[in-house]
């Protein structure tokens, strides 16, 4: 099993040796082209009135679905299955989610790429401060912009700090993470650090969620999180916040559903309680007590035991929500949070079975096509020696699975795309909705296995800091 070398997200009841991070993978699937070049913006514009597109009529997608993976993000183009890279290996770790709005770009978490990660961003110049959400053009590369909540600490050489100080092992990476994200109708995007649960068990509850307030991204607000401890006025490494938080979506009416590793559930946040702007969250800190949260799912130990994942399905008005291990393992709920009746729920692995069968999957980011078609990760955890303390993910086992169904009928899950070290989230995006975001020029092929990414002995090339563009 690869020892995987920075936290994206952890898993509970596998210790460090389930420390999940988007490092390195294997062969990818399928592509066209071969490298992936252009800054200009390669936006999928809406069809109909006033739409264009970069690419003609009959080779426009449908949807495309995106995922992130070894740093980088890459994309499935339905119906023609051709996959490629959108941006190269440069940091991203996490839920991608694309701008409201006509401009294509997207953001994403982002933490330091290491050199011993084992891709082409351990090369790059870091961006500042060390942990935040980048800002992203639609064509895959970096603004220049990032989000972030201000603070002292940073890198030698940059000139912006972040308000989380390094772990104990003196790295930014398993100190913070910006796992899920979320815009809301007013275009204020919402994210979740989950901070240092890492693969730790029990996970800590020092998770937080920050709101950074459209249209310019440039005003941050923790409005939950940690309540004592830790350090600094926003409690960064306290307790008393959210255990393990994963993937976002929101619900029909603006609530923000937000899934707990560490709790078992999924929790609501009534949207009418979240600050209107900066100036009702003085010094970036929402007031304690202001946010109105309540359980929208709680799952237990066996029936959804490790939450982790949420999407809206549009073909019943209702949501999934998956889970690592447990049977099922993803599972249908309504409006209020309460299993749909008669609705299929997707198999999964028992505890006893986790990380026994080569051809199984352990669901964590999902999301759906308009047609209900849905994809999810696999995190594709593996046990050595059969012993439940010493599982992680497998090397180069990460997959992107697709299930379609017939008169309400799952399709068995299938991959579309594999040979990754820890892909996390899934993001479809509809053409003739919004701006997509797409390459341009010569499309890529998606890069993993140890041979695309060989390990580097050093770190950037330089200790100034990350500009725009492709990191070159």
């Amino acid at each position: 099993m690869h020892t995987v070398c920075r936290s994206g997200v952890g898993v509970i009841l596998v210790s460090a040796a389930l420390a999940m991070a988007a490092c390195s993978s294997g062969p990818g699937t399928s592509a066209v082209g071969s490298t992936a070049s252009g800054s200009a913006a390669a936006t999928l514009a809406p069809g109909g009135p006033g739409g264009t597109s970069s690419l003609p009529a009959p080779q426009r997608p449908a949807y495309l679905v995106y995922w992130d993976q070894n740093e980088e993000v890459d994309f499935l183009s339905m119906p023609s299955g051709a996959t490629g890279v959108l941006m190269p290996a440069w940091d991203l770790n996490g839920q991608m989610c694309v701008l409201p709005g006509p401009s294509g770009r997207f953001v994403g978490g982002y933490d330091p790429t290491l050199p011993s990660q084992n891709n082409p961003g351990g090369l790059l110049p870091y961006k500042q401060p060390p942990i935040g959400e980048e800002l992203d053009r639609a064509n895959g590369s970096f603004s220049g912009q990032t989000l972030y909540v201000p603070g002292p600490y940073k890198y030698p050489g940059e000139t912006i700090g972040g308000d989380t100080p390094r772990a104990p092992d003196g790295s930014f990476n398993s100190a913070s993470t910006y796992t899920g994200c979320v815009f809301d109708q007013h275009g204020n995007l919402f994210a979740d650090d989950l901070a240092t649960a890492q693969g730790s068990f029990p996970p800590p509850n020092d998770g937080r969620l920050v709101e950074w307030f459209a249209p310019s991204y440039t005003q941050s607000c923790v409005v939950s999180g940690p309540a004592s401890g830790g350090a600094g006025a926003h409690h960064a490494d306290g307790t008393g916040g959210f255990s393990q938080p994963g993937m976002l979506a929101m619900a029909d009416n603006g609530d923000v559903l937000l899934p707990q590793v560490g709790s078992q559930s999924v929790v609501r946040i009534d949207h009418n309680s979240f600050p209107t702007g900066p100036s009702a969250c003085p010094g970036g800190s929402y007031p304690t007590g202001a946010l109105k949260t309540s359980v929208f799912f709680q799952g237990n130990g066996t029936t959804l035991p490790f939450p982790a994942g949420i999407a809206k399905d549009p073909t019943c008005d209702c949501f999934a929500i998956s889970s690592f291990y447990g049977n099922p393992s993803i599972i249908w709920v309504d409006q209020n949070g309460v299993p749909v009746p008669g609705h299929v729920t997707i198999p999964g692995q028992t505890l006893a079975q986790l990380g026994q069968d080569p051809a199984g999957y352990n669901p964590f980011g999902l999301a759906f096509a308009p047609d209900g078609t849905l994809y999810f990760v696999d995190i594709h955890i593996v046990c050595q020696d059969n012993q439940l303390t010493n599982c992680g993910p497998g090397s180069y086992q990460g997959r992107v699975m697709k299930v379609t169904f017939t008169r309400g009928v799952p399709s068995t899950p299938s991959p579309v795309a594999g040979g990754f070290d820890f892909p996390t989230s899934v993001t479809v995006c509809v053409p003739a909705h919004q701006n997509c975001p797409y390459p341009t020029g010569a499309i890529a092929r998606p890069s993993s296995g140890p041979s695309e990414n060989p390990e580097h002995g050093q770190g950037p090339r330089t200790t100034a800091p990350a500009v725009s563009g492709f990191g070159h």
